[in-house]
């Protein structure tokens, strides 16, 4: 029995798994019958491209901050009830050529204060769909050459947070260590532990006496698991970076491409990455991440217009295109699929009104164990980019 909500209304339909939604084919038949010649893919890449081609000397800093962050948890992973994300086209990757904004300090002072900085990865959780009807968490993690690299970052951080009276320094429990800077609604907190500096921010908007207590109490729940969790993570040697694959199995020469005018300081937006350091770019954890594990996704590719999840199986990933419908489809409303792609379920924004990141037009179609969401702002680019995917998925397989 699954359960999916479409334009608002929730849906219970009995389908076979390994079926697509309202079609008795099994998955495997539904690619075998898709006649690749009659997919329009507009002037999209539909074959596997060089990924290395567009390899700048920065990109393994880039791919050094995935690896931190596959080793660092998201807000979910501390208190379930940040299930929520309100990023759109998150980058969480950090490095000294993708230099982060933190509440009061630019990109320009960041640079300035990080000094030996190898890599970064950020994250968010709040627990409502609007981040500010609730509690909201940021999460950082930098990684440095030395421990007085990140000792003396730390101590920077907290020094130009501290930005006026009306801020006040308190304590985390349990880490005395710790600094926090406390205004009644924002915490700001940093810590060194060895080579890193691990950051919480805490929004507590509905806080109506000032008091710091369940802010700090997640922020030292924060730290245990930062620290527990990036016990993990061994920084590739520095002399090794720039070799740091940019593709895995072809998973990122098989997602469709996005435009090279929107890398950052020529580092590609394209990635593969492990499940944990996907998730910082995902709107609703809280549901994707249970879904990803039972599909058994071991990797997922995302540049600016898809995403590419590879499963355990075909069965798998038609059963996790099933279950991702039902978050993605609570602002949007079904649309046609693609000519000659039946099997590609599509979806629009229901009105004007609905949240920034919901605001894309979206696709999903599934080709043997790998399941591609595609986004669009135009109903001829997404059946277009949609069409392309799935020929990148399917060439020569």
């Amino acid at each position: 029995m699954i359960r999916v909500r479409i334009a608002g209304k929730l849906l219970v339909t009995s389908i076979v798994f390994g079926a697509t939604i309202g079609c008795t084919n099994s998955g495997d038949d539904a690619a075998a019958a898709v006649d690749l010649s009659k997919l329009d893919s507009g002037n999209y890449q539909s074959t596997p491209w060089n990924t290395t081609t567009a390899k700048p000397d920065d990109t393994g800093l880039a791919i050094e901050a995935i690896r931190l962050g596959a080793s660092f948890p998201i807000p979910y992973d501390i208190d379930p009830s940040f299930e929520f994300q309100g990023q759109v086209n998150p980058i969480p990757r950090v490095s000294p050529k993708i230099p982060e904004t933190l509440p009061f300090i630019d990109e320009a002072e960041f640079i300035e204060s990080t000094p030996g900085l190898i890599a970064g990865w950020k994250s968010e959780g709040h627990r409502r769909k609007s981040a500010t009807a609730g509690r909201a968490a940021y999460l950082s993690a930098f990684a440095f050459e030395s421990p007085a690299d990140a000792e003396n970052t730390k101590d920077r951080f907290i020094e130009k947070q501290r930005v006026s009276d009306r801020y006040r320094a308190v304590e985390v429990p349990g880490f005395p260590a710790a600094g926090g800077n406390w205004d009644g609604l924002y915490l700001n907190s940093w810590m060194a532990h060895g080579r890193f500096v691990l950051g919480v921010r805490v929004i507590d908007n509905l806080n109506a006496t000032g008091e710091v207590k369940p802010a700090a109490e997640f922020a030292a729940k924060a730290f245990t698991k930062m620290i527990e969790m990036g016990a993990q993570y061994t920084p590739t040697p520095a002399i090794d970076r720039a070799g740091l694959p940019i593709d895995i199995d072809d998973m990122l020469s098989r997602t469709l491409p996005g435009d090279k005018d929107s890398w950052q300081s020529g580092v590609p937006e394209g990635a593969v990455e492990p499940i944990q350091a996907a998730l910082a770019r995902d709107n609703s954890p809280g549901t994707t991440k249970p879904s990803l594990v039972r599909a058994g996704v071991d990797l997922i590719s995302s540049d600016s217009y898809a995403r590419v999840y590879r499963a355990r199986n075909s069965g798998a990933a038609q059963r996790l295109l099933l279950e991702l419908l039902e978050p993605d489809s609570v602002y949007r409303k079904a649309i046609v699929p693609p000519r000659s792609l039946p099997s590609a379920k599509c979806f629009e924004p229901t009105d004007e009104k609905v949240p920034a990141y919901a605001k894309s037009m979206v696709c999903y179609v599934a080709f043997d164990r790998y399941l591609a969401r595609v986004e669009a702002s135009t109903v001829q680019n997404l059946h277009q980019r949609t069409a392309a995917q799935y020929k990148l998925l399917a060439f020569e397989r």
